[in-house]
């Protein structure tokens, strides 16, 4: 008897994404996999966005008051009944193999915990041509360290940890960087598993006051390892 594929819990953080949000959720419902369970949780959003999710049956819908990226990812992992995990922003997509492929690297080596994959940026086609030209992609396709691209053991998430509920800028780089330090085993496969959508609104292009999350989370990088030290 063949047996019955692992189940994985993905998690949608969505603000006044109603735009892209459809598109979104449909990219992961193509991957056919029979064991996959779809949470979308609605960061406080005012538009339509909760129409647009609660359109698809089997995605399991959340709204919440507006209280962050990371408290919002965090509600979902908390949610969450799959044994792998994986997550996706709301105006980006999943290429269409991307669990098989991501799947295949944990069998190939059951001791990983996490598998990344690369990704590939593309500017959003319903755009005037006007607002094309004011974007630009500097490197197309990359090797994705980060949440959008990332498919972890469950057990293996929660020995790193929830993301730091203060940052919603910066959240997984202060998460990878303890995941690091738990030396948490991981892959980097060379196959695109996630297009990235520039459209101009995206959190890089409207938060950019937030960068400077960055230098808190080397601050608490170098915090940690000097406590480490003293121990």
């Amino acid at each position: 008897m063949t047996p019955e594929p692992p189940a994985i819990s993905v998690v949608i953080p969505v603000h006044n994404g109603e735009r892209y949000l459809a598109e979104c959720i449909q990219s992961v419902l193509d991957q056919n996999h029979a064991a996959l369970e779809l949470l979308v949780i609605d960061n406080g959003s005012t538009d339509g966005t909760g129409d647009v999710a609660r359109a698809f049956p089997s995605v399991r819908y959340f709204h919440l008051a507006e209280k962050g990226l990371s408290k919002a990812l965090n509600h979902g992992v908390e949610q969450c009944r799959g044994a792998f995990l994986a997550f996706l922003d709301a105006d980006d997509l999943w290429v269409p193999n991307r669990l098989a492929v991501q799947l295949e690297a944990f069998a190939r080596s059951p001791s990983v915990e996490l598998v990344f994959g690369h990704v590939e940026q593309f500017i959003s086609p319903e755009l005037e041509e006007s607002a094309k030209a004011k974007l630009s992609i500097r490197d197309q396709r990359l090797p994705g360290r980060h949440r959008g691209t990332m498919l972890i053991r469950k057990e293996s998430f929660w020995r790193v940890g929830p993301f730091e509920p203060s940052m919603d800028f910066a959240e997984f780089l202060d998460w990878y960087m303890r995941a690091a330090e738990r030396n948490i085993r991981e892959v980097m496969l060379p196959d695109v598993v996630t297009l990235r959508r520039i459209h101009g609104a995206n959190l890089g292009y409207t938060e950019r006051n937030k960068r400077v999350e960055y230098a808190r989370v080397l601050k608490r990088g170098l915090d940690r390892r000097r406590r480490l030290s003293e121990e």
